[in-house]
């Protein structure tokens, strides 16, 4: 095992570096005129190439496909050999012209190939080649190299023993915080053949499907969690705000409301019934909510951004100040409370201030847009007030 973990310390750092090359270079493709593309298409298959020949080595067939099981490759992906294959023949007579006719002109070069930015696709001599699925495949790897020790060790306790359902946990946990969705999603309907009955296992199903856009889905497993496990109190919370994003705003206040009967102490259920609230434009309910939350957790920032933009969006600015300053004092940091803040003011009519505020916003975060967009309404505020007082 030695002597295989002094392999990888080698080879972890070449796929990287060899990711890294894929990943600029296809980055270049989009903005590429014809002879920088052809550089950067075959600086992309180049470093396609190697990831490969690292990943499926004839040299250590069981050492690689060992590797390749780590990460969740499969035999047939994008950057498989066989796939490679094709793009290095298409390498090859993206650079014939070149070779054979010397110089030419941009025209015909175009002719020879071209690559279409929207589609990622690749069209040479009228064959056309998806570039997109191989970009994907690089993206996915490249993000769990950082994981590489915690998955190589799910993935040899999973050797000694397949149905091992912490390993298989851990290891879809692991693939889903790299945002690999759909190998996190098989892995954890792997867990469940094994524990069906795991409400944990049921909660993250539904977290990947929620985040893949799969919503119907994911009610059902967080409804699955509520089943086994109705003191999971998150699982309502989650499926609240699933059942809003469907726009079922009164299914969601209903789950806010059990989950509250059921623990009036939730402060995260209170602020999710004060958004369903809000959206239903049951503003004074909806302050009684956040209002609730904020007793619970005085510092719940969630809460406070809610209330303060609700008490502008109903013009108590006095209030929505106060709870603005509330909010800054735990996140100063945050550019979007001071451009909140800075509306705020200039409703007040504190026109400086509320620049001042602005500003502070965009030197946090310079070009955020929301409090660009403040500062020129207060600076169009000031001219027109000036205007005014010169009459």
């Amino acid at each position: 095992m030695k002597g295989l973990d002094s392999e990888y310390n080698i080879l972890i750092p070449e796929l990287r570096e060899h990711c890294n090359a894929a990943l600029r270079s296809f980055g270049n493709l989009d903005s590429s005129g014809d002879r920088d593309l052809r550089i950067s298409l075959k600086e992309f298959f180049t470093s396609c190439s190697r990831i490969s020949i690292l990943l499926w080595s004839k040299n250590n067939k069981k050492q690689r496909k060992h590797l390749r099981s780590i990460f969740s490759i499969a035999d047939n992906s994008p950057i498989s050999p066989r796939s490679i294959s094709e793009l290095e023949t298409v390498s090859g007579r993206i650079e014939k012209p070149l070779e054979d006719k010397g110089m030419k002109s941009a025209l015909q070069e175009t002719a020879v190939f071209s690559y279409d930015p929207e589609t990622k696709t690749l069209t040479v001599d009228g064959k056309q080649y998806e570039i997109l699925p191989i970009f994907l495949a690089v993206r996915d790897l490249y993000a769990s190299l950082p994981f590489f020790d915690e998955l190589q060790t799910c993935t040899e306790m999973l050797e000694k023993d397949p149905q091992n359902a912490t390993a298989l946990f851990q290891k879809a946990l692991l693939i889903y915080k790299t945002g690999r969705f759909e190998a996190a999603l098989q892995l954890t309907e792997q867990v469940l053949e094994i524990v069906p009955d795991d409400f944990r296992v049921w909660y993250n199903r539904g977290v990947i499907l929620s985040e893949m856009g799969r919503l119907e889905e994911a009610i059902d497993a967080y409804d699955r969690v509520i089943e086994l496990e109705p003191a999971f109190e998150i699982a309502w919370d989650n499926k609240g705000v699933v059942l809003a994003r469907l726009g079922r705003l009164r299914d969601a206040l209903e789950t806010y409301e059990k989950v509250l009967r059921r623990n009036p102490k939730y402060a995260e259920a209170w602020a999710g019934k004060g958004a369903i609230l809000s959206a239903l434009d049951r503003k004074e309910e909806a302050l009684e909510a956040y209002s609730s939350a904020l007793k619970i957790r005085h510092d719940y920032m969630e809460a406070l951004k809610c209330i303060s933009s609700l008490f502008s969006r109903m013009g108590r600015f006095e209030e929505a100040l106060a709870a603005y300053d509330t909010a800054l004092q735990s996140a100063p940091e945050d550019p979007s409370l001071w451009a909140g803040k800075g509306l705020v003011l200039s409703e007040l009519n504190k026109q400086e201030e509320a620049l001042q505020s602005c500003s502070k916003a965009l030197e946090l975060k310079p070009g955020f847009v929301p409090a660009l967009e403040i500062k020129v309404e207060i600076l169009l505020r000031i001219s027109r007030q000036k205007v005014k007082d010169s009459r």
